[in-house]
């Protein structure tokens, strides 16, 4: 849970001018727990990403506010920063405008659209080892983006981000192909119902290209959810292509919660065709407000290699 820990009001002393108010949160999660999968041996890992940051925001006046965000990834279990290429902040670095009645726009490091939205459908949220498989373009962050979120109206909102070319720079391990990214989103999000569609093109990646739609509904207790997406790998071929679908229920027990999910990812190519099946189950129990106590286990069938197993037990707090 988040938590606004300071508040400054800065006062012009001499002219006796107000200064606007800047208000910053400090949170973060921590994650430990073990993992022992097939072929490995029993390691200290996280389920939940470990991180801390820093976010803020100071009214400008007229309904305009200037924000701000710094997020530091690490690995609980050693203290090593998490980040490729040395990155201090790989959660998000931005800064940006704020404005009730037209939404937000920020610059810099942020979350990708397509998969901040798709992840939600996931039972186990893309973490850990019943997390959904994942196509070879996801990119949970961006860098060098302009991200632009709408107001939510009656459940319904837009997005839109822009992602500048760095020629000669791949994204995470694409090989670089010139181009500039772009992401559009809608989702809708009220009552029992869900439903999100996304498309986006990872810059510097020869204009491959990803979509996804998702949808949930929950029936008391229980929430159901389904989703389907599919990557065209351009820096492959014109006719490489990732498919993966997912169903999924989250069904609320007391404290806790029973997690299960069946997916599937296909690779199709010239010539090559695979396909491989994922079942995974887990139960969250919550120990208080912030803190969760899970068990996960999760059985993938791999066409070209063989099966594995994997168990995950572990303890998470949000702070």
């Amino acid at each position: 849970m988040k938590k606004t820990l300071i508040a400054l009001a800065v006062l012009g002393a001499a002219a006796g001018v107000a200064h606007a108010q800047t208000n910053v949160v400090i949170y973060g999660v921590a994650d430990i727990g073990l993992v022992k999968e097939t072929g490995s041996k029993l390691k200290m890992d996280e389920m939940v990403n470990n991180r801390i940051g820093f976010m803020g925001s100071e009214d400008l006046g007229g309904g305009l506010k200037a924000t701000f965000q710094l997020e530091k990834r690490f690995d609980l279990f050693d203290g090593d920063t998490r980040g490729g290429a040395g990155k201090e902040f790989d959660g998000a670095s931005n800064l940006g405008l704020a404005g009730a009645s037209w939404g937000q726009v920020r610059f810099g490091r942020v979350n990708n659209l397509s998969v901040e939205t798709i992840r939600k459908f996931d039972p186990f949220d893309q973490y850990g080892v019943g997390g959904m498989f994942e196509n070879s373009l996801r990119s949970a962050r961006i860098s060098n983006t302009a991200r632009y979120d709408s107001p939510v109206w009656s459940g319904f909102q837009l997005g839109a981000s822009y992602t500048l070319e760095q020629p000669g720079v791949a994204n995470n391990a694409v090989p670089a192909g010139s181009n500039a990214g772009y992401a559009l989103t809608a989702k809708y999000n009220n009552g029992p119902l869900a439903l999100a569609a996304n498309y986006d093109k990872l810059a510097d990646s020869n204009d491959s290209n990803n979509w996804n739609v998702a949808a949930a509904y929950k029936f008391g207790p229980a929430k159901v959810s389904a989703l389907y997406e599919q990557a065209k790998l351009k820096y492959v071929s014109n006719d490489a292509k990732e498919k993966i679908w997912l169903v999924g229920v989250d069904y609320k027990i007391g404290a806790g919660a029973i997690v299960a999910s069946y997916g599937q990812y296909k690779y199709q190519d010239t010539g090559v065709d695979g396909k491989d099946k994922k079942y995974a189950i887990g139960y969250n129990h919550n120990l208080s407000k912030r803190t969760t106590a899970y068990a996960h286990y999760a059985h993938t069938s791999y066409e070209a290699a063989d099966n594995v197993n994997g168990f995950q037990v572990g303890l998470t707090h949000k702070f």
